[in-house]
C-alpha cells in the first residue's frame, strides 16, 4: 500500500539508525519501540486516567443503576452524562492501540522486504545479508513462529509470544483490578475488550514476524511503567488535593466566631452571684 510507504521509511531509518548504537537488530527494534511510545504518550496519559477515573466513579454508577434499575434509557443517559461530567471515554483504551496499526502495518512491511525501505548506506543494510549476525536470542526476527519447522527451535518463539500474552494480561488488571463487575453496558464492553486483546495479540502473533512480536512485548512493558507512574502521580495529587481541603476546612473552623464570656447569661449570673 502506497500510504504505507512513508511510514516504513520513517521506521526503517529509525531502525537503522539504532542499530548503529545497539549494534543488535533486537534492541533496535526495542529502542524504536520506545521512541514510539513516548511520541504517542499524551494519548496514554488520557487514556490512563480515563480508566482511573471509571474505577473512582464506581460507586456512583452502582447507585445509578439502582434508581434507574426499570429504565435502561434514562440509566443510560445518566450515565452518559456522568461520563462526561468525569471526562471519561470508556474506549479510550482502543484509540493508542488504532494509532499505532499504520506502525504495525510498516514495521511488518520492512520486516519483511528490510532491504526495499532499509537506506543502502546504511551498516544494517549490509548485515542483512548474513542471517547470523541478525539473530536475537536464537531467534530469526524476519519470520514468525509459524514458519519454524521444529517444535524445538520453536521453544524460544513461544516463550516471546507467551510474555506478550502475560504482559498485556496485566497491563489491562493493572488499571481494572479496582473497577469490579458492571452492569453498565459500556464498562461492560471495555471489560470485555480488556480481556480479548491480550489474546487476540498472542494469537496473531503466531504468524507475524518475530521483530514485530519484539516490538508487542517492549511496548506492554514500557506501558507497565509508565501507567504505574500515572496512578502514582494522580494518587499523590488526589492526597495533596485531599489535605488541602481539609486543612482549609481546619483554619476555616478556628477563624470562626466565639462567644465572648459576656454574652453567656449563665457565666453572668454567676458572676453576680459572686458579688
Amino acid at each position: 500500500m502506497a500510504i504505507l510507504e512513508p511510514f516504513a521509511l520513517a521506521i526503517a531509518f529509525l531502525l537503522s539508525y539504532s542499530y548503529d548504537f545497539t549494534n543488535s537488530y533486537g534492541f533496535s527494534i526495542v529502542v524504536l519501540t520506545v521512541i514510539i511510545n513516548i511520541i504517542i504518550f499524551p494519548l496514554t496519559l488520557r487514556q490512563t486516567r480515563s480508566t482511573k477515573r471509571m474505577q473512582d466513579i464506581q460507586p456512583e454508577l452502582k447507585k445509578l443503576q439502582k434508581q434507574h434499575k426499570d429504565n435502561k434509557e434514562q440509566l443510560n443517559k445518566e450515565i452518559a452524562e456522568l461520563y462526561k461530567t468525569k471526562g471519561i471515554n470508556p474506549l479510550g483504551c482502543v484509540l493508542p492501540l488504532i494509532i499505532q496499526m499504520p506502525v504495525w502495518f510498516a514495521l511488518f512491511r520492512v520486516l519483511r522486504e528490510p532491504l526495499e525501505f532499509i537506506p543502502r548506506d546504511a551498516s544494517l543494510f549490509t548485515k542483512l545479508g548474513d542471517q547470523a549476525s541478525i539473530l536475537f536470542f536464537t531467534m530469526n526476527l524476519q519470520i514468525p513462529a509459524s514458519e519454524i519447522e521444529t517444535w524445538i527451535d520453536r521453544i524460544p518463539y513461544l516463550v516471546l509470544i507467551l510474555f506478550v500474552i502475560l504482559t498485556a494480561l496485566y497491563q489491562q488488571s493493572q488499571l481494572t483490578k479496582k473497577s469490579g463487575n458492571s452492569n453498565n453496558p459500556q464498562a461492560q464492553q471495555m471489560q470485555m475488550i480488556g480481556k480479548i486483546m491480550p489474546l487476540f495479540f498472542g494469537f496473531i502473533s503466531w504468524t507475524l514476524p518475530s521483530g514485530l512480536v519484539v516490538y508487542f512485548l517492549t511496548g506492554n512493558i514500557f506501558r507497565i511503567g509508565q501507567q504505574a507512574l500515572i496512578v502514582k502521580i494522580e494518587e499523590n495529587q488526589e492526597n495533596k488535593s485531599e489535605k488541602k481541603d481539609q486543612k482549609e476546612e481546619n483554619d476555616n473552623s478556628e477563624t470562626s466566631p466565639i462567644k465572648d464570656d459576656k454574652d453567656d447569661p449563665r457565666k453572668n449570673r454567676k458572676k453576680r452571684r459572686r458579688k
